[in-house]
């Protein structure tokens, strides 16, 4: 009867309406207290004495949030006796069972005896009802409830255990959490704000027992379990709510599925399963400003709330910058990083912003350094490149000598980042000595070809020829009109030597005689076919007698191909 009379009861508290349960506990044996549940304890007349259950209220005191209730034993005569009633005459029809519709007597009978069990059971419950509003419903320290009916008056007291069950309660009770969850979602570290909160986040009650209970590390499970119990009993949102909130604002590291949640990742469905334990560093607003400010200064924008993300960013762009800012000689030594990899090595999150806000100044003034010789390498290192590819070709020039020591000495003390760029003043040494140097090949390269090509074209089989067998002549032994050398920057003039290099020239100057031979042997071939050549012997002549010795037998050389048809000498 008593659970009966309660079950409509439904408790709620605060202004979020958190509900709440009642747990109803019959017997002698204290309950057990704590828990999330408001104790209603029933005892009755026939069981203790009230007097022991008005002791017992009295000696809970007033903190206790039990509801003691004591049934007295009235009516129970009556009581008994429409018991006994209601029993014997369901046990009889039980045992008579269903007569048969045409047994007219019989089914007289049965009705009677159904109708006296309804009487019976209607005045059980009357009396009971009766007992049961009778009963005294007392809180801790004794205080009595005297509201009209059993439900009111166990209703009238939960509701005043609420506030000695949960003592913590008000520091929670706003309705607003949700949208405090929306804007710490979003980054937003005055997210208390919503709850006309004006201080510092972690000054927040509802977060300062938070922070307190997380210490070294518990999982949210067991944080909400903590905290939505006696003596707190907080809204899941308000729990979820200052959670994030202390995540947003880096006072606590939330870790699921063996990953660090970045900012603005930790929403209420991963609580239960995410690990929080502390920061072991805090940062203040001026220090986040502070290192917004320095990762663009390593090329790495940063916006609010985005620090920790970024942090690993920073650092890598500044190692970066490092090895771009140092090499090989003739650059500079590589500046050492071995203080960013130890940050590099810190956790993600407070402990590494802490690290780096600590060491601001010098990092302000690295990513600037590094950054202004990562720049200028970008520039001198194709100049001294192209000096290198310039002093190839200046190999065994001895004009060259000074330069290439110049450019040797700004290797070997690794100065080509210096203040003063050393490059140009080498360069137009180089590019002049070289330019001179090849406007003179091609030059005597020119000269040879007019000479020899004036032979060719006062020769009679060359006269003799049409043009288009003279133009295959001269295709065919790959002689052609020089073309001008453009040389006129350093970088087509690099181009000009690339293609044919200094030693090439004289090569190729050498060459055009025996192209010009062979040329005018073609020719003298397309008027004559059985022309024959012959290669005179180059030798040195001392006396007379010598030279009319070499004559007698180039003559008999010649002498001897006559025989055969025309001669042609080369």
């Amino acid at each position: 009867m008593c659970a009966e009379a309660l079950r409509s009861t439904k408790l709620t508290q605060g202004k979020c309406k958190v509900p709440r349960d009642l747990s109803v506990v019959f017997g002698g044996e204290a309950p057990a207290s704590g828990g999330s549940d408001v104790v209603i304890w029933i005892r009755d007349g026939w069981g203790e004495k009230e007097s022991v259950v008005a002791n017992d209220a009295r000696a809970a005191g007033t903190d206790s949030p039990t509801v003691f209730v004591f049934i007295p034993k009235a009516g129970a005569e009556e009581l008994q006796r429409e018991i006994g009633t209601y029993e014997a005459a369901n046990a009889t029809l039980d045992f008579k069972g269903t007569p048969s519709v045409d047994d007219k007597e019989a089914c007289e009978a049965r009705d009677s005896m159904a109708t006296r069990r309804s009487a019976a059971a209607d005045a059980r419950d009357r009396i009971a009802r009766e007992v049961v509003n009778g009963a005294r419903v007392l809180q801790g320290g004794g205080t009595e409830s005297f509201e009209d009916g059993f439900a009111a008056k166990v209703g009238a007291a939960a509701n005043a255990a609420l506030d000695r069950l949960f003592p913590e309660f008000r520091h929670a009770d706003d309705s607003r959490w949700p949208t405090v969850i929306t804007r710490a979602r979003s980054g937003d570290g005055d997210a208390l704000a919503a709850l006309d909160w004006a201080e510092a986040p972690d000054k927040h009650p509802v977060c300062a027992a938070l922070l307190g209970a997380i210490g070294p590390g518990k999982t949210g499970k067991d944080i909400r379990d903590t905290f939505e119990a006696s003596p707190y009993g907080w809204p899941r949102d308000a729990v979820n709510g200052a959670l994030i909130v202390l995540h947003t604002i880096g006072h606590i590291r939330a870790r699921h599925k063996s990953k660090d949640l970045p900012i603005g990742q930790l929403d209420q469905t991963m609580i239960s399963v995410t690990d929080f334990r502390l920061e072991v560093a805090t940062l203040t607003a001026k220090d986040k400003i502070a290192l917004r400010k320095l990762f663009p200064k390593a090329g790495v924008a940063c916006k609010p709330g985005e620090e920790a993300a970024k942090a690993p960013v920073f650092l890598s762009r500044l190692t970066e910058l490092a090895q771009c800012a140092g090499s090989d000689a003739p650059l500079p030594v590589q500046p050492s990083t071995n203080h960013i990899d130890r940050l590099r090595g810190l956790a993600q999150g407070n402990e590494q912003l802490a690290a780096i806000a600590g060491q601001r100044e010098e990092l302000e003034r690295q990513a600037e350094e590094w950054g202004r010789l990562t720049r200028l390498a970008e520039e001198r290192v194709p100049e001294w490149k192209a000096l290198q590819a310039l002093l190839v070709h200046a190999e065994g020039v001895e004009e060259a000598a000074a330069a290439r020591n110049q450019a040797e000495a700004v290797r070997k003390e690794r100065r080509l980042l210096a203040p003063e760029n050393p490059m140009p003043e080498i360069t137009k040494s180089v590019v002049s000595i070289l330019r001179a140097k090849l406007n003179a090949a091609s030059t005597r390269f020119a000269q040879a070809y007019e000479e020899g090509m004036s032979a060719l074209k006062t020769s009679e089989p060359w006269k003799k020829l049409k043009p288009s067998q003279r133009t295959a002549i001269l295709a065919q032994e790959a002689i052609q009109e020089p073309a001008k050398i453009p040389m006129g920057t350093d970088g087509e003039l690099l181009d000009a030597l690339n293609r044919i290099p200094l030693g090439a020239w004289q090569d190729k100057t050498d060459a055009l005689d025996a192209q010009f031979a062979r040329a005018a042997l073609a020719a003298a071939r397309e008027i004559e076919p059985t022309v024959q050549q012959v290669r005179l012997e180059k030798r040195l002549l001392r006396s007379e007698a010598e030279a009319d010795d070499w004559w007698k037998r180039t003559r008999e050389q010649i002498a001897k191909k006559l025989k055969d048809g025309p001669v042609a000498l080369e």
